[in-house]
């Protein structure tokens, strides 16, 4: 009867497990049509949001007579437009500011702690499970970090050091020659614009025109013939200047003045003309021992 008991549990066994499935360390066909069954409901998408289609790259226009600008094109296009555009350098500057501002006021709150504190949130389409074990990463990892960390004494550190005089004195020159550097500029500038013509569309130049200002480091010459000379002014209509009228006793004293020296210069002439003479008739001094000449 026990015989016939086991022979019964071995049918028994033989019937529930099912025909063609492998035993134990021998797998069968059905076992591997199974798992790749198994693989293809893993691989399956999930129901929601990432189950959506993937965007199409190359689609065409909607309508076929107007096509868009490429996105290439359109950076380029606005990257130039901003190198124009000097307002772009006005929020750069702004944008720099804002960024010195708030370090400053880090700097007056106070240094902060080296290890940020973790604040935990739970992402979008995260499990709990994920979450948990996301938060059990990041708090293993700060308290690793605080174990690990340097001791520090801030009472010990030293007060950040001033700027010297002679620094100071020397950024103050860097400023003065850079901010009369941008007035020098900016004088170019507005010569040029000075000196630029606008010539009107059917101008007509009947000749060239003239130059009034002087070069800066020229010197003055006169042409000739446009000399201010005295003889000019004499020589001028209108400057011949009428003679003074002088008074009876002013005119009889040059009168009696002219007279006599009219009378010194005749008798200067005379004794002149007297001492020729009797040169003349004097014989010629002859040296010693000379006879003078007979003329016939």
């Amino acid at each position: 009867p026990v015989l016939g008991e086991m022979a019964g549990l071995r049918r028994g066994a033989a019937t529930a497990v099912p025909a063609g499935t492998a035993g134990f360390g021998r797998p069968g066909r059905p076992q591997g049509r199974r798992q790749q069954e198994l693989g293809k409901q893993r691989s399956a998408p999930r129901p929601g949001p990432r189950s959506k289609e993937k965007k199409k790259v190359n689609c065409k226009p909607k309508n076929q007579d107007e096509q868009e600008i490429p996105f290439r094109l359109r950076e380029i296009m606005r990257s130039r437009q901003e190198m124009k555009n000097p307002i772009s350098n006005k929020k750069r500057k702004k944008e720099a500011q804002a960024a010195f501002s708030k370090t400053l006021e880090k700097e007056a709150k106070g240094v902060e702690p080296d290890i940020a504190i973790p604040k935990f949130k739970q992402r979008k389409w995260e499990s709990d499970r994920a979450y948990v074990r996301r938060m059990e990463q990041e708090a293993q990892h700060v308290l690793f970090l605080s174990k690990n960390q340097a001791s520090r004494q801030p009472e010990v550190q030293a007060a950040p050091k001033k700027k010297s005089e002679r620094k100071k004195a020397f950024q103050k020159r860097r400023l003065d020659k850079a901010r009369q550097r941008k007035e020098e500029k900016a004088a170019e500038r507005l010569e040029q614009e000075l000196l630029q013509d606008t010539v009107k569309f059917g101008e007509v130049a009947l000749q060239p025109p003239e130059l009034t200002a002087k070069p800066r480091m020229s010197v003055s010459r006169d042409q000739p013939g446009k000399k201010s000379l005295m003889l000019k002014k004499l020589l001028s209509p209108g400057s011949m200047s009428q003679p003074l009228t002088t008074s009876l006793a002013r005119q009889r004293i040059v009168a009696e003045e002219r007279e006599r020296a009219v009378n010194a210069y005749r008798a200067l002439k005379r004794l002149q003309q007297q001492q020729q003479g009797t040169q003349s008739l004097q014989p010629p001094h002859l040296p010693p021992g000379k006879k003078p000449e007979t003329q016939l």
